[in-house]
């Protein structure tokens, strides 16, 4: 496969890359929210993550997100504490303030945002409802993608004029 092939099949237009909102990476993805509620057991919670291959999960009650558990939650705030994972609650041990945005933000504010604090998942409310979640992955695939939609602008101008 020719690179201006692949280029081509991953992006459409221009006014879809450099004006991407979050929206538009959440309409593209296959996987929905990993939620767990609020009173599940870390162990099950890590298993979940598990099973799921993700990093994070955010964390409900009764459908409204109260925070995420995440990696780092699990490793410094149970496995370091020498909490015991089946016992303890993902509410004791979650991330609690956490950033959020609507689904209309900039793909380069979101990127911003989770760069300044250091964070990987970034969950997108709309209507104070979960709508979905951005990860650092789907931002470097976005950047990718503008990449991608670059070259094959400079391809075109220097080897098809």
């Amino acid at each position: 496969m020719e690179a201006t092939e692949k280029t081509v099949s991953r992006v459409d237009s221009v006014t879809d890359v450099l004006s991407g909102k979050l929206s538009d990476i959440l309409d593209q993805k296959t996987k929905g929210v990993i939620q767990v509620n609020s009173d599940c057991i870390v162990a099950a919670a890590a298993r979940k993550m598990r099973d799921d291959k993700v990093g994070g999960l955010m964390v409900v009650k009764d459908d409204t997100l109260v925070g995420i558990f995440t990696e780092r939650d699990l490793m410094s705030r149970v496995v370091a504490e020498g909490l015991d994972p089946e016992i303890i609650r993902v509410s004791e041990v979650m991330t609690s303030e956490i950033a959020t945005v609507p689904p209309e933000t900039s793909v380069s504010e979101a990127a911003n945002l989770m760069s300044q604090n250091r964070i990987r998942h970034l969950p997108v409310l709309q209507d104070g409802k979960l709508y979905g979640v951005i990860s650092a992955g789907d931002i470097l695939a976005w950047k990718l993608r503008e990449q991608e939609f670059t070259l094959h602008q400079l391809e075109d101008y220097f080897f098809k004029s």
